[in-house]
């Protein structure tokens, strides 16, 4: 049993700064939100496979890994409690524009790790966010290279070893070197160790709670043919102390991700939201159904928001943000009763934080949400307290 230290210094502050319940439609004035352009060439990657991706891209052979560690291991969950988001600049800037001012206006407690490309991108993020009424005080820039906005799947994950934060890295399931470097990068950069899990994966496709359950889908499987279900588990266990359960994927003809965080959300433990299919959708319905079931039976409160497929894209709410005691949560342009349901759930899940509602109508048509563009960087020693009820 790990020692864990209570901020109580803390609870005051943070909980002054929030009206209970709170929702948040707009922190941007639309029409500079429109004004702002992405500065990269080029179309955005998606989060699947680009043109001509999937036709470079191989499979390595079976990783090895690096020595795990040795002493006692927490893996965070995202609603735990947080030093920040670390996010990347470059392509759909206006989304990370509303989030940005939303993430250091409102959650007193966090700053944003944003990775620019070089002293001109960091400049130019400095001159949009700064127009739009971020506090720039919280934002800390890391100059580094980078080739998408995918900071969930590409990112390092946090743990918490020897009371210590390190890093445990995986080899990226997309042919972007620069993205996969980014871990190691940062690393040096921020003097925490670095792990190898000896995985191909991407992090989105990875949920846990506090108490060490995780889930996966089995694409898991799909990118680590050699390794058995019981070998991926242990690698779980080695490096992160999770215990692990594989899923069905959604087909790729749904979600071209096959990513877990496309329709599930740790909301607190033993709580957590899954998204809903009609029986028309197949699988995706199948798979959610019984999951929910399982979950239920496991002593789970599990709360329901819809997700569907539309002109060939996945709308889903479940790929949301947790910071704190703030949640940025998805809506979408031209499903407003949709919005609302959606909203009212969150409200049940989240009752004693500020929900701001983020503008997902463009990106989710690149397979993907604001989920998959963060990489949570939680707070550990004796700034780690258990959850923000």
């Amino acid at each position: 049993m790990r020692i864990r230290f209570a901020a109580l210094f803390l609870l005051g502050a943070i909980g002054s700064a929030y009206a209970e319940g709170r929702v948040v439609e707009t922190v941007v004035d639309p029409d500079y939100l429109a004004s702002i352009v992405d500065d990269e060439m080029g179309p955005p990657l998606p989060r699947g496979f680009g043109a001509g991706e999937r036709a470079r891209w191989q499979l390595p052979a079976t990783l090895s890994g690096s020595m795990p560690p040795m002493g006692q291991l927490h893996t965070p969950a995202e609603y735990e409690f947080n030093d920040g988001l670390l996010m990347r600049w470059g392509s759909f800037n206006s989304l990370i524009t509303e989030m940005a001012v939303a993430i250091t206006t409102i959650e007193a407690e966090a700053k944003l790790f944003l990775v620019v490309g070089n002293a001109s991108q960091q400049n130019s993020a400095s001159a949009t966010l700064s127009g739009a009424g971020a506090d720039l005080s919280r934002v800390e820039f890391v100059q580094a290279p980078t080739d998408s906005v995918w900071m969930r799947d590409y990112g390092p994950r946090f743990i918490e070893d020897q009371f210590q934060r390190a890093i445990v890295d995986h080899a990226y399931n997309r042919p972007r070197p620069r993205d996969n470097a980014i871990p190691a990068a940062l690393a040096g950069l921020w003097g925490d160790t670095r792990y190898e899990i000896g995985l191909t994966h991407g992090g989105g496709n990875f949920h846990l709670f506090d108490d060490g359950d995780a889930f996966m889908t089995r694409l898991i499987n799909d990118e680590n043919p050699g390794l058995s279900d019981q070998e991926i588990a242990d690698r779980y266990v080695a490096y992160q102390n999770l215990g692990l359960t594989l899923v069905p994927a959604f087909p790729q003809s749904f979600d071209s991700t096959q990513h877990i965080d496309m329709w599930m959300l740790p909301v607190a433990r033993k709580t957590v939201i899954l998204s809903r299919y009609p029986q028309s959708a197949g699988s995706p319905h199948t798979i959610t159904e019984n999951l929910s079931t399982d979950l239920a039976n496991s002593g789970y409160q599990v709360l329901r928001t819809d997700g569907w497929q539309a002109s060939g894209s996945h709308y889903t709410y479940t790929n949301s943000v947790i910071l704190n005691r703030l949640v940025l949560m998805c809506r979408f342009n031209g499903y407003e009763s949709e919005n609302a349901a959606a909203l009212a759930v969150f409200q049940q899940a989240f009752p004693n934080h500020v929900i701001a509602q983020v503008d997902c109508s463009t990106i989710i048509h690149s397979a993907g949400a604001i989920h998959c563009i963060v990489m949570h960087v939680p707070a550990v020693g004796v700034l780690f307290r258990d959850g923000l009820e």
